[in-house]
């Protein structure tokens, strides 16, 4: 597989905490497919990951010595620094990229504390991607702000348009908070974000949703509090609380559809708590993403 055409400079980013020749040979594959995912396992050649799926490239196998350098790189050789992300198997790089590590699992007193032993990594390559605004510009709307749950399997693109809907209401000159528990949907960097936003968003990083939740709602006003990724109990009580203060919430969730979303538990106790209006779900269809909008208000739970 190889590739020719404009540079891909989110791409280029993301690879350079590989070790430089694996940087340097991923790079000729930079163009015209927009690559989405590098995975790298021991003993396989890399392969790459488009909107069409997994192609392997013709590189030589990953070494065990290529992931643990991809590792140290990609924590500015201070593992130490990144314990709290590390615990949870991943580390977010500037950018806003994340390194997923499979491998080993370290445990403490019954907790986990990283991840050795590395035996595979996924490089999530993250994009601002401006396509999709006239898919959700007719979502928002100019009456009261709505809350709104984004669906999808994971590599979907759940995160890219959980960013562009926060930037649009935000131009639109409503006040909005980010809870980036995870650096993704803002990275900051000296307190600025490296994605577009918008002028009336403020970001909390690297919090626990729920203090998030409490802390924006306390000092920031926000008529729209943003979620990533909802996997918690905890999380859960976070949107409970933004509910029982009036405010927005636009979050994202694993599952394929609404119908899917209910079969899961912490699902069900999510949807039981009536906040969410509707339901974007991302599909794919021959090899691009499709929107569509589910309407989730009286929306029933079989157990």
């Amino acid at each position: 597989m190889q590739m020719e055409g404009k540079q891909d400079r989110a791409y280029m980013q993301a690879i350079a905490c590989l070790p430089p020749p694996r940087a340097a040979e991923l790079a000729l594959l930079d163009g015209q497919q927009q690559i989405e995912e590098v995975r790298l396992r021991v003993g396989w050649p890399p392969s790459v990951r488009t909107a069409s799926g997994e192609q392997q490239t013709v590189f030589a196998p990953v070494t065990a010595q290529e992931l643990r350098e991809t590792l140290s790189r990609a924590t500015r050789y201070s593992v130490h620094s990144y314990a709290e992300s590390l615990r949870h198997g991943f580390v977010t790089l500037g950018g806003g990229h994340r390194l997923g590590l499979c491998g080993t699992v370290a445990e403490e007193s019954g907790q986990v504390i990283g991840v050795r032993g590395l035996s595979s990594v996924n490089l999530r390559v993250a994009r601002q991607i401006t396509e999709v605004d006239e898919v959700i510009r007719p979502w928002i709307g100019a009456g009261a702000m709505q809350s709104v749950l984004v669906l999808s399997p994971p590599g979907f693109g759940k995160t890219t348009l959980l960013r562009e809907w926060v930037r649009l209401v935000s131009e639109a000159g409503h006040p909005v908070a980010v809870a980036d528990e995870r650096g993704e949907i803002a990275a900051l960097l000296d307190g600025a974000p490296q994605f577009a936003l918008g002028r009336c968003t403020d970001v909390l990083e690297n919090c626990a949703k729920k203090q998030a939740a409490f802390m924006l709602l306390k000092t920031m006003s926000p008529e729209l509090i943003a979620f990533d990724e909802i996997t918690a109990p905890e999380d859960v009580e976070a949107v409970s609380l933004c509910a029982h203060c009036g405010t927005a919430v636009l979050a994202s969730a694993h599952a394929a559809d609404v119908d899917d979303l209910c079969r899961r538990p912490l699902y069900r106790a999510l949807l039981e708590l009536h906040v969410f209006e509707r339901a974007v779900v991302i599909t794919r269809e021959n090899g691009k993403r499709c929107y569509r909008i589910q309407e989730l208000e009286g929306k029933p739970c079989s157990n």
